[in-house]
């Protein structure tokens, strides 16, 4: 056993895709910190087609913290394909610990993953205070890995900086920034995640959107609006949708890529 963790590899007998959408991101990353919450996970990143971890856990929790989120994956996924056997291996000293993490959250440029431009399916956008579902990774990583700065967690997406936006683009990138800071497919439901995520649409956009719109923006209806007015998202939410959307605004430009909604 490696008292520093394991890096954890899985994949689908199948070699197929684990993730094919943003929803399906999404939902791996709610996954991944719901399931191996009883192990210190400090980092994760997947592949497309395989999903690494460095976590603080012996040979065998490592082990058995692979089949639960292996189990959980498939409940969500339904992918037809029994995984591989998980492959393990000690991590041997600070330096291991530290690049391990950095290259699980550099696999798209390992694999060339356009399709994941704002590297949702990693825990980059936790680390850098983004997403909401992995803010404890942050304290986290403060302790187990304080090589880690900022400007590593930045390079991945080729910018210098990351500020809370005081202006979006429009509507619909509003609506993708909270989605993707609260790790949501979409507003359908009330969950308390869906019910925050309202909030906060509202909250931010109070001034610039009518009622009807935001009734139309959130999938409310007139009544919830004005109860939803009637509060303020908490603060350590407004600034984690800022950050997103900056970030999104930043990536965008950065790789030329097409506008919510357009």
């Amino acid at each position: 056993m490696s008292f520093l963790g394991q890096h954890v590899r899985t994949r689908l007998e199948s070699d197929r895709l684990l993730h094919c959408s943003v929803a399906q991101r999404r939902g791996l990353v709610r996954a991944v910190h719901k399931t191996t919450r009883p192990w210190p996970v400090l980092a994760f990143g997947c592949a497309g087609v395989h999903l690494h971890l460095v976590a603080k856990a012996s040979w065998r929790d490592a082990g058995e913290l692979a089949r639960r989120l292996e189990i959980s994956l498939q409940l969500r996924h339904d992918y037809g394909s029994p995984f591989l056997k998980v492959h393990r291996k000690g991590l041997e000293d600070q330096h291991h610990v530290f690049a391990s993490a950095m290259y699980d959250m550099r696999q798209r440029e390992h694999h060339d993953l356009a399709s994941d431009p704002f590297l949702e399916a990693t825990s980059a956008p936790d680390l850098l205070g983004a997403r909401l579902i992995g803010a404890h990774l942050i304290s986290r990583a403060r302790e187990h890995l304080p090589e880690l700065r900022r400007h590593h967690l930045l390079q991945l997406y080729g910018l210098e900086s990351l500020e809370p936006a005081e202006t979006w683009e429009s509507p619909e990138a509003l609506l993708e920034a909270v989605l993707a800071t609260f790790a949501l497919g979409s507003l359908e439901g009330f969950a308390r995640d869906v019910c925050s995520a309202r909030q906060c649409i509202v909250t931010l956009a109070a001034q610039q959107l009518t009622a009807s719109e935001l009734g139309d923006l959130t999938s409310s209806c007139s009544r919830t609006i004005r109860r939803l007015r009637k509060h303020q998202a908490p603060l350590a939410h407004q600034r984690a949708v800022r950050l997103q959307l900056d970030l999104q605004q930043q990536v965008r430009s950065l790789l030329d890529l097409d506008k919510p909604g357009s």
